[in-house]
């Protein structure tokens, strides 16, 4: 299957690390390749890296939390990182793969469209594979079995309200 979680609103990422655990509790490969994003400090990092069934890849190294604006510095730890799913995928070691943040890599200018799509469809019979982002395109989203967007109706930010440990990250 291919699998798009996309949308404004918050939970694209936790949909997607909700599927991995869930696959992982069936004694499936997963891997997970975090696009932008290079902080580690995170709930998910912490109980993944305790769970043997899934890896977990980032390219990127950053000590703040969040995406925000792309620096010079994502677009080689995006090519990075569509080098490292593309050999993720070409493997077959994994039952799951897991893109996370790509469709805002796309967004941003930092990898092709047509390269994704092209990713997308690469995949073998019987793998797994989930796109996450805000601003998924057309093609993918054409392709896709199972597209699902979030849509933001409150946020805490809104308020004032800042990330929370175990909740946002």
């Amino acid at each position: 299957m291919l699998i798009v979680y996309t949308g404004n609103g918050k939970g694209k990422t936790s949909a997607a690390l909700g599927l991995a655990m869930r696959a992982a509790g069936w004694g499936q490969k997963v891997a997970i390749v975090q696009f932008i994003k290079g902080f580690k400090n995170t709930g998910e990092w912490k109980i993944i890296e305790r769970i043997p069934e899934i890896d977990i890849y980032q390219t990127f190294n950053d000590e703040k939390l969040g995406i925000g604006e792309p620096r010079p510095e994502h677009q080689k730890s995006v090519s990075d990182g569509v080098e490292l799913a593309k050999r993720i995928i070409k493997s077959k070691k994994y039952d799951v793969v897991i893109l996370d943040e790509i469709n805002n890599a796309v967004h941003y200018g930092l990898v092709e469209a047509g390269e994704i799509i092209k990713l997308a469809e690469s995949r073998p019979v019987g793998m797994t594979v989930v796109f996450t982002g805000r601003g998924a395109v057309k093609g993918l989203l054409e392709i896709a079995d199972l597209v699902t967007e979030m849509k933001e109706i409150k946020h805490p930010f809104q308020s004032g309200i800042p990330a929370k440990k175990g909740i946002d990250f």
